[in-house]
């Protein structure tokens, strides 16, 4: 998708009078006006809560070989004594000609050319970004961080951003208590221009020093284009960047266990991880979950054990989960003296996670996918487990009208507001999030109303369905399921058997609509199990078996705190 960014000036600290600073964001004037101005009050919270948000920008936890054979090191070593018999020729040639010239005057015109050399480098340089950008978009991505996803609401401001390899998610939520007085704001989403010289400024806030927080204003007043400060920027925005929102949002809607974890279980996880390297799998962390009892996290493949000392698990029964790509969790070092709980909501083993941590007025959200390689935008494919919610236009335009002009909303308003099913409710909200209008807060359990970008994002964009939904829904449609089995088995589970067309299935299904086990004869099957979301078999089943008994499985698979 083709996005106009349009700014007047850059992003930066500027000090002001008094010996205060502005830390000052420069907002896409290609958008419709947003703009805030207010001092913080503790900046050396924003500063590292702010810095963490940063290290999700850049992060990239991808997978890429090296190279430590034996010839190698013995090239480098050969390549390092050369350059240093080179360079030890080189500066004895170089005080030999300044010896010759040291009592000549500095020729005429020199600082003339040298500016001159400067702006043909820089006009070569941005032509070669400008190329790159062009014929090799996943490159320029991959050097240039997408700019972050500025909001202003009446209560929070709030960032987002994407990580590099399209894996993680953070968001930071600033109350606007965290601001001194009362200071004019623009409520909307914009882009603010983001580059990587802006965290060098991040570190020069300190708490002696007043700090105002500017979505800048005053270029929204530019009308000349061709002045100096003003920069334009066409870039070619992926759709995976763009889908990846849309996904994190649809994680909202599937069964999740939500738990509480005590501060130094975190120092304890990241500090066994920064200290050890595995050698072998598996990587993961396992949340072993018993009713009444505090969570306790084993770190494999050594099996080290990390007991919380906060709150109880309150859920159904006792399970066990996993998560991978856990080396991502140490962007959250910095904020850890800071914190005063974690929330961790687990989708399931293999499935993505949520961590949000509470900073007093401010909440940092960082929300990964099942593992590094499989990111928010593709390989989950979290749509696959929403594949029976049931979306409605109408209703889907009454909820975004509301949203437009509330901001902000709970569930249960939101209800009041559509008139409607709950299960066609869902799907009206899980069809705005795709399309990037609306975002769940994970801290004040309520949607918003946020654009991602100026227009919906639509199929064209974002690409056509998964293929396992669409036959998952054509079979159910056209009564291709066969159930040969139904019953309930201990802790109130579902087991299900069919057979479809000419292979079998079956699963176990739990009270939040969930797949706690499963087996299908498929080749999808075969080879994800349900890391990938349920095959269009099992998908089949699940809408079957929802019509038969009255209970769309999307009302079961609310999160408890939803109600």
């Amino acid at each position: 998708m083709n996005v106009d960014l349009n700014y007047w000036g850059k992003s930066g600290a500027v000090q002001g009078p008094g010996g205060g600073w502005a830390l000052s964001f420069a907002p896409n004037l290609a958008r419709p006006k947003v703009f805030f101005d207010q001092t913080l009050k503790s900046p050396l919270r924003f500063r590292e809560a702010i810095s963490a948000l940063h290290d999700v920008v850049v992060g990239d936890f991808k997978f890429r070989p090296k190279d430590h054979t034996a010839f190698r090191a013995w090239l480098a070593e050969q390549q390092k004594q050369e350059h240093a018999i080179r360079k030890a020729h080189h500066d004895r040639a170089f005080r030999q000609e300044l010896e010759k010239i040291v009592n000549e005057p500095i020729p005429p015109g020199l600082e003339l050319d040298f500016h001159k050399m400067h702006e043909l480098y820089w006009r070569a340089r941005r032509a070669w970004a400008s190329d790159l950008s062009r014929n090799d978009p996943a490159l320029f991505r991959s050097l240039v961080p997408c700019d972050p996803v500025v909001t202003v609401a009446p209560d929070v401001v709030f960032f987002e951003c994407f990580s590099k390899d399209e894996s993680s998610y953070g968001c930071l939520y600033v109350d606007r208590e965290a601001f001194a007085g009362q200071g004019e704001a623009g409520l909307g989403t914009t882009n603010v221009d983001y580059s990587l010289a802006l965290y060098e400024h991040f570190q020069t806030l300190r708490t002696y020093r007043p700090t105002r927080l500017q979505v800048d204003p005053t270029g929204f007043e530019v009308k000349v284009e061709g002045q100096e400060n003003y920069r334009e920027q066409k870039i070619d925005l992926p759709s995976s960047w763009l889908r990846g929102f849309g996904q994190l949002q649809g994680a909202m809607m599937l069964a999740s266990r939500k738990i509480e974890l005590s501060v130094d279980t975190i120092y304890s996880l990241l500090a066994y991880l920064k200290r050890h390297r595995e050698k072998s799998g598996p990587r993961s962390i396992r949340f072993e979950l018993t009713p009444g009892q505090a969570p306790q996290l084993v770190l494999e493949p050594w099996n080290v054990s990390i007991q919380s000392h906060g709150p109880a698990y309150q859920g159904p029964g006792r399970e066990t989960i996993k998560v991978w790509g856990r080396r991502r969790l140490m962007v959250l070092q910095r904020l850890l003296p800071l914190t005063d709980r974690v929330e961790v909501m687990l989708l399931g083993s293999g499935m993505p996670s949520v961590w949000t941590l509470h900073l007093g007025d401010m909440r940092f959200v960082l929300a990964l996918s099942g593992w590094s390689e499989n990111d928010w935008s593709g390989g989950a494919a979290l749509e696959l487990l929403a594949g029976d919610l049931r979306p409605d236009n109408s209703v889907a335009a009454k909820l975004e009208s509301h949203l437009r002009t509330e901001h902000r909303a709970p569930l249960s308003t939101l209800e009041k507001i559509a008139g409607a099913p709950r299960e066609t409710l869902l799907g009206s909200l899980h069809q705005l999030c795709q399309q990037g209008q609306v975002i769940y807060d994970f801290s004040a359990h309520a949607y918003r109303y946020r654009p991602v970008m100026p227009v919906a994002l639509s199929e064209h964009v974002l690409g056509p369905e998964p293929e396992e939904v669409s036959q998952g829904k054509r079979l159910a449609a056209q009564g291709a399921v066969r159930l040969t089995r139904d019953e309930l088995i201990t802790g109130g589970r579902r087991l299900l058997q069919a057979t479809i067309g000419k292979l079998e299935c079956e699963a176990i299904v739990d009270l939040d609509g969930g797949f706690k086990n499963a087996k299908c004869e498929c080749a999808h099957f075969y080879k994800f199990r349900l890391r990938a979301g349920p095959c269009r078999h099992l998908l089949a089943l699940r809408l079957h078996s929802a019509s038969e008994s009255k209970t769309p499985a999307s009302l079961l698979k609310l999160t408890p705190w939803l109600n």
